[in-house]
């Protein structure tokens, strides 16, 4: 590539968006384990068994401590998907409007009106 020539940033664009989804779907799967447990916990707790010399099972998920996310491991995950979405945003900024028009969308980020995204 020539020192004039412009980066393809309709590439890079769908790079950080993959990695930013990547991250994301993950955060939902521990949201979901949190959500199971935590309903487990209110509805019936005596459907779940958290003894120690038991692989946790909580009615159809099965837990061990290997799954289990520490609140480092929370943490680190938070910062991971921050750091996604600010170099996702960072590139969106750089493609072009003819660009935009045909690059797969933004996530909403937490928008309540999913086709106006946070941004």
């Amino acid at each position: 590539m020539s020192a004039l020539a412009k980066p393809n940033y309709s590439e890079v664009y769908e790079d950080a968006l993959a990695n930013f989804n990547e991250v994301e779907d993950f955060m939902g799967e521990l949201a979901e384990m949190l959500t199971h447990l935590a309903d487990a916990l209110t509805t019936n707790p005596d459907q779940i068994n958290l003894s120690k010399d038991a692989a946790p099972n909580l009615k159809v998920l099965s837990v061990t401590d290997h799954d289990w996310p520490s609140f480092a491991r929370l943490r680190t995950l938070h910062a991971e998907w921050r750091a996604a979405r600010d170099t996702l945003l960072s590139v969106w900024h750089l493609l072009g409007e003819t660009e935009r028009e045909t690059a797969s969308p933004l996530p909403p980020f937490g928008a309540q009106n999913l086709t106006n995204p946070v941004v």
